[in-house]
């Protein structure tokens, strides 16, 4: 973060410190939800990384946790450390801004948007794990959730990786999409002089 001033390099500690307490608490709420919902007959876990033939395994579902911690500490520090480079007409649009495709998001021509969307990523991440915990809930309190039905229903006509990586990629998707106007917002704090 060299290249930011004090000022705001304080927002954009700020921003990672709260984000990584959310970040924590919504794992947190998603894979004790997750437990409790294990609870009623018939029910199985879908996400087949945090499984085996056995069932279940909780120490797994942290550790990939931790893992996706680091994972999104980074994608801060690289969204924040490329701020200045984002267009200012991806932050006055940033739903827009999905319509620019790259594989390289260090490129000279991705780098005007690219840590937009990755702080998009971030913030959608913690969104989904939400999400789940309210899914669990609903399989604990009446044994369907609309999500495990999904994930269900696409394994059975192709595999439960990949009916799991379908529903989950599309998901995340449209997390990613609507959290822009809030990942914009933050940018645009984190390139404010004031």
């Amino acid at each position: 973060m060299i290249a930011l001033s004090p000022p705001r390099r304080r927002r954009v500690f700020t921003f990672a410190a709260v984000y990584i307490v959310a970040y924590f608490a919504a794992s947190y709420m998603d894979l004790a939800t997750t437990s409790l919902g294990l609870q009623r007959p018939g029910v199985y876990e879908k996400n087949v990384f945090a499984t085996n033939a056995q069932g279940y395994l909780p120490a797994r579902a942290w550790l990939l946790t931790v893992f996706g911690a680091i994972i999104m500490a980074l994608c801060i520090l690289f969204s924040a450390n490329h701020s200045a480079s984002v267009d200012a007409k991806w932050l006055r649009q940033p739903i827009a801004s999905f319509r620019k495709v790259y594989l390289n998001p260090w490129s000279k021509n991705a780098i005007t948007v690219s840590p937009l969307h990755m702080l998009c990523l971030v913030i959608a991440f913690v969104l989904l794990r939400v999400v789940a915990a309210a899914n669990n809930l609903l399989v604990y309190a009446y044994g369907f959730g609309p999500m495990g039905e999904l994930i269900k229903w696409t394994a059975a006509r192709t595999s439960p990786l990949v009916g799991f990586c379908l529903v989950a990629f599309a998901s995340f998707l449209l997390a990613v999409i609507a959290v822009a106007p809030l990942a914009a917002r933050i940018m645009a704090s984190w390139r404010s002089t004031a």
